[in-house]
């Protein structure tokens, strides 16, 4: 990211850049940097040229080696072409040949989702310019950016609310770009709080797992029931909540086991979950005696083998576990 900075900065442009990966906003704003840096505005339609998915390598070269009109360079962008993967051998092959000697006014941006970092074109376009992969931040620091984010909105989130913000929000830079807009206005410039958090944004699966187990916890069947029905309103998979409330017992059992003879942090690092993550399971866990959730645990079992054997249908078969950890 630093080098790819430091080419806008200088102007000192590769011949082609690959951007490519799981991060879709990442991928966006790297491409829209580039753009802006290297044609302007005005001279970006009779120099600059898109092709989208599996476009005619031989028409991309051709374009590629025309000469850029009243401007300094000719950009060509290729947008999930499957170069990068198998299945399109010749035509990989054809164009890894080709990035080797782009012209010298030429600059190729090839976006994907998906490359194969054994293939020839991937390590000719890494070798004669600038493969970038997009990978979701870490949550540590997604709240950094989620603050820092927010500074620009003239809205202030402390480090501590943002940790939440991340935590809660779904794990995608878009979705939280979106909830960052949406707390700036509805805050005004004031400071955001985790209360404004629970508020407004739309919570990820996991968040919502937590807040089900709490209503476990607390024994209060009424509200747990009701999440759930919410859970199953917003269409989320009855297999994947039992999949989730299982997670949370396992979790739940090594964190409280673990609690008294480490820190923290150290059980963050052993079972690779966040700080923010340990606390919460910890905190969690205190509501279930050690043989309470082994016994949820095998219930989980049980109903999954129920669900999976066409012994019960799955949404009931989950809301009764639900009910009956409640009870025990």
């Amino acid at each position: 990211m630093k080098e790819l900075n430091n080419h806008i900065k200088t102007g000192n442009f590769a011949r082609c850049y690959l951007l490519f990966g799981e991060e879709s906003f990442l991928l966006d704003r790297w491409r829209k940097s580039l753009v802006s840096a290297i044609l302007p505005e005005d001279a970006r339609d009779m120099n600059m040229e898109i092709f989208a998915g599996k476009a005619d390598v031989t028409r991309i070269m051709e374009a590629a080696e025309t000469m850029p009109f009243l401007a300094e360079h000719r950009l060509i962008i290729v947008e999930d072409s499957g170069l990068f993967q198998s299945g399109r051998k010749d035509d990989s092959e054809a164009m890894a040949s080709f990035v080797e000697d782009i012209p010298e006014s030429t600059i190729i941006i090839f976006s994907e989702k998906d490359v194969d970092k054994r293939g020839r074109l991937y390590k000719r376009a890494n070798t004669n310019g600038l493969a970038l992969e997009a990978k979701t931040p870490k949550e540590a620091d997604l709240a950094d950016w989620a603050a820092k984010l927010c500074a620009s909105f003239g809205t202030e989130m402390p480090r501590s609310v943002a940790a939440y913000l991340a935590r809660t929000a779904p794990v995608d830079m878009a979705l939280l770009y979106n909830e960052v807009a949406k707390l700036a206005a509805y805050k005004l410039g004031g400071e955001i709080t985790t209360a404004d958090i629970d508020a407004i944004c739309t919570k990820s699966l996991e968040a919502k797992i937590f807040d089900l187990m709490r209503f476990i916890g607390n024994k209060d069947a009424k509200r747990a029931a009701a999440m759930y029905a919410n859970l199953i309103a917003a269409k989320e998979s009855p297999l994947m909540v039992l999949t989730m409330i299982a997670r949370q017992f396992r979790y739940y059992l090594q964190c409280t086991y673990l609690a008294p003879k480490m820190s923290q942090k150290d059980i963050a690092s052993k079972l690779s979950l966040h700080p923010f993550a340990v606390r919460e399971f910890v905190e969690g866990g205190r509501n279930f005696s050690r043989e309470a959730m082994v016994k949820a645990l095998e219930n989980c079992l049980e109903t999954d083998y129920a669900i999976k054997t066409g012994q019960m249908a799955d949404e009931l078969a989950v809301e009764i576990l639900i009910i009956k950890t409640c009870a025990e």
